[in-house]
């Protein structure tokens, strides 16, 4: 269970790195893009291996993937993006939007309507996770502007 983990782990940092290079990122900023991808996964695998919930693992990883992207931003003077989108590679529901678009062409609703609910519970999983982290981190960025005036 460890060794696939790992594997999983250090295959989403392969990913990574070759969305990080195809979204031409920076080479001062590419270990930090590609870090961003190995913590969301890492982070993936050990929530949902606790809970059993995509959404909650999902959400999680999402979340704390953007509070990195923010971090590393204010440290390396760089947009957040360059390490919130490759961050968030591994987490993209890729599989189930395939094999949910495979039972619809071969007309297996059961597995079809499972599988675009797999879909969907990630995707808002991920997109809660980010707005979430956006509203908290703004909020955070505006009371230690208040305290510093």
């Amino acid at each position: 269970m460890i060794k696939e983990s790992l594997l999983q782990v250090v295959m989403a940092g392969i990913g990574t790195l070759g969305f990080s290079i195809y979204f031409r990122v920076r080479e001062r900023n590419v270990a930090a893009s590609t870090a961003a991808g190995i913590i969301s996964w890492a982070i993936y695998l050990v929530i949902f291996h606790f809970s059993q919930q995509l959404f909650l693992a999902n959400f999680t990883a999402a979340f704390l993937v953007y509070i990195y992207a923010e971090i590393m931003a204010r440290v390396l003077k760089a947009p957040s993006n360059i390490f919130l989108i490759p961050g968030i590679i591994p987490l993209l529901p890729g599989g189930a939007l395939y094999y949910t678009m495979q039972s619809i062409v071969e007309g297996d609703r059961d597995t079809a309507l499972y599988q675009g609910t797999q879909t969907a519970i990630i995707t808002v999983g991920i997109a809660a996770g980010i707005v979430v982290g956006t509203v908290l981190f703004y909020y955070i960025v505006q009371i230690s502007s208040k305290k510093k005036s």
